[in-house]
């Protein structure tokens, strides 16, 4: 008797390889047991397993890093190559987080969330120094980034070469810091560019709304280029309050369609450049400014803000004293 299945012909290897990469990209627990079926199967699923690499433990970090230098099935190409969107976001500076960014130069998507701490290893070599240079030859497109003098000052040097291919910018620093930063015309390829700000329970203050609307302000009359300029409201009960507080302060005639205020409704969730997530907010950004753009020339005396909350489709609408 001859079984049914030896009457079916084998499928062509390009076929069988979308198939796996499919289910792999559909579930990563799919990926995880399919990568046991071969080795063939694996080099194909271990491209999409390594693609994006989330590094927010310490213990993560060393398995990681163990991976990278003592693989027997793959080389430091490998990780140059594959590593496409890369989060490091635990708690302290080491050499382990040196040794990974120099082993995944490929990366296009960097979320970087580590505060400098004091101590280290290595007295005479100060962490921002080795960091700085670890970054220094990557070339990212998206990056979200907490900032604290990794590039080896306590401002942003958006002139240096890391800084050149960014298209998408998001900087979760506290407003304080913000503020106080210039250069973001030197990023020549940004169009996309986000601030956070905590609000808490109190209502924004005059200074503080003052402060705020003068950068957002510097940095859109110098930046033409930005298709989008999102200040982030967290913390906030009276997003609407806030956004209009800001805006009548920020000086000219007219307000920026580019300038969006958003509302964030779940701020403890992550926002990795890679993530499904933040591709929303610059989705929910771009449309927003293109309604504010339309409805510029029509509205003279108002000027149309539209508050977006991240966790449901509506818009809630806040007239603009202009």
């Amino acid at each position: 008797m001859v079984r049914m299945s030896s009457l079916k012909p084998a499928l062509p290897h390009d076929i069988l390889r979308l198939v796996f990469e499919q289910a792999a990209l559909d579930d990563r627990r799919t990926a995880l047991r399919l990568v046991l079926v071969s080795r063939l199967v694996q080099c194909w699923i271990d491209r999409i397993l390594y693609s994006v690499v989330n590094l927010h433990r310490e213990t993560t970090c060393r398995a990681f890093l163990r991976t990278i230098e003592t693989s027997r099935t793959k080389s430091r190409a490998f990780f140059a190559t594959h590593v496409k969107s890369l989060c490091i976001s635990h708690d302290i500076y080491n050499d382990r987080t040196v040794r990974i960014i120099n082993a995944c130069r490929g990366v296009s998507d960097l979320t970087f969330w580590v505060v400098p701490v004091t101590t280290w290893k290595r007295p005479y070599c100060p962490p921002h120094q080795e960091i700085a240079a670890a970054l220094e030859p990557l070339r990212p497109k998206k990056l979200s980034v907490l900032l604290h003098g990794i590039l080896g000052s306590p401002y942003p040097q958006f002139h240096l070469s890391f800084f050149q291919k960014i298209t998408h910018l998001s900087v979760i620093n506290k407003w304080e810091d913000w503020t106080t930063w210039w250069g973001f015309e030197l990023l020549p390829c940004l169009t996309h560019l986000s601030f956070d700000i905590r609000v808490g329970p109190r209502s924004l203050d005059n200074r503080t709304a003052y402060t705020v609307a003068q950068a957002l302000h510097a940095v859109l009359s110098r930046c033409p280029h930005l298709r989008v300029c999102v200040l982030l409201l967290l913390f906030d009960p009276c997003p609407g309050f806030t956004a209009a507080t800001i805006a009548n302060i920020m000086p000219g005639p007219q307000r920026d369609p580019r300038l969006v205020f958003m509302r964030d409704s779940e701020p403890f969730l992550d926002r990795e450049a890679h993530s499904l997530r933040e591709a929303r907010i610059w989705k929910s950004a771009e449309e927003t400014s293109d309604l504010q753009t339309s409805g510029a020339g029509i509205l003279l005396s108002w000027y149309s803000f539209w508050a977006v909350s991240l966790t449901t489709p509506r818009f809630l609408f806040y007239p603009i004293r202009s």
